[in-house]
């Protein structure tokens, strides 16, 4: 079983206050964990920093002045260019990101639901080979208590592993355990013999981890079933009542599409929520979804 190695975080900003979340999330990543912080800003032509040396000063001041102020880890800054979510794609790849940042706006006003996290985010997320830890109000590190909302499905089998591998790296040090809630949302649909064995696999798995995971991994799992026909009401509620400090959950290939995409859960519950989100794609659940079976 592999825990969660960060050595290259990534966090994306639009200088503007949406993005002061992630920052100091991904500040705090670095601090605990030793990671290299990168600090990325996508401006918006080439033709506009050509034209003016000191548009891109000042470009290059405004990253400066995002940075979080209380963190030891000093940031490697960068200007792009191009279409915001392919310029961060590209990279992400590039530095072998572990992990990218991204904000959100923490106010009233509600976006639209295909788009939960603003149309940057939507287009990297529903893309990314990384995991994308979306973010209104900072994370708390060291993290204590965190959310993975599983069903009958290899998302969520891969998601699980990665829920435990995230708390047991982010924990307190010492004899400090951090808890974990596995939440298996019942709505009542799919009433198949498959979707019946698919439930006692994944009930399994999570057996197998509550009685494996605080031995190696530091890591105290509590497994929760609600019966609720709205899956994102009853995550988001979940997630509150037991106050937890992230929430994991896998999102879906779509045959459709031929790529990653949002899920109608993953969305809501993303918008939803103010407590940060770790949204696992399935280039990173599909590579976790067989460790279990090591265990």
């Amino acid at each position: 079983m592999r825990l969660l190695t960060l050595e290259s975080i990534l966090v994306a900003t639009d200088l503007t206050e949406r993005s002061a979340g992630a920052i100091v999330t991904a500040t705090r990543l670095a601090d605990a964990t030793g990671a290299t912080l990168h600090v990325a800003h996508v401006a918006p032509t080439e033709g506009e920093l050509n034209a003016a040396t000191s548009r891109r000063n000042e470009y290059e001041q405004e990253i400066e002045k995002a940075v979080d102020p209380a963190g030891k880890t000093r940031p490697q800054r960068h200007l792009l260019i191009g279409e915001p979510h392919r310029a961060i794609s590209s990279l992400a790849d590039k530095i072998k990101a572990d992990v990218v940042v991204l904000g959100r706006g923490n106010g009233t006003a509600k976006p639209a639901s295909e788009r939960p996290v603003g149309s940057m985010a939507y287009a990297f997320v529903t893309h990314s080979l990384v995991p994308v830890l979306v973010v209104a109000e900072p994370l708390s590190v060291p993290m204590r208590t965190a959310l993975v909302a599983i069903d009958a499905s290899d998302a969520a089998r891969g998601s699980l592993l990665v829920a435990v591998s995230w708390s047991s790296a982010l924990r307190p040090r010492g004899s400090t355990t951090a808890a974990l809630t596995v939440l298996h949302v019942d709505t009542g649909a799919d009433p198949t013999e498959q979707q019946a064995r698919l439930r006692r696999s994944a009930a399994h798995d999570a057996d197998v981890l509550q009685r494996n995971a605080l031995g190696w991994a530091g890591v105290s799992i509590e497994r929760l079933t609600v019966k609720n026909p709205d899956p994102v009401a009853a995550i988001a509620r979940q997630a509150m009542e037991s106050r937890a400090e992230l929430v994991i959950l896998g999102t879906r290939a779509s045959a459709q599409h031929g790529s990653s995409i949002w899920g109608s859960v993953s969305a809501g519950v993303t918008r939803e929520l103010s407590i940060p989100v770790l949204l696992v794609p399935p280039a990173v659940w599909r590579d976790h979804m067989h460790d279990i079976d090591a265990l």
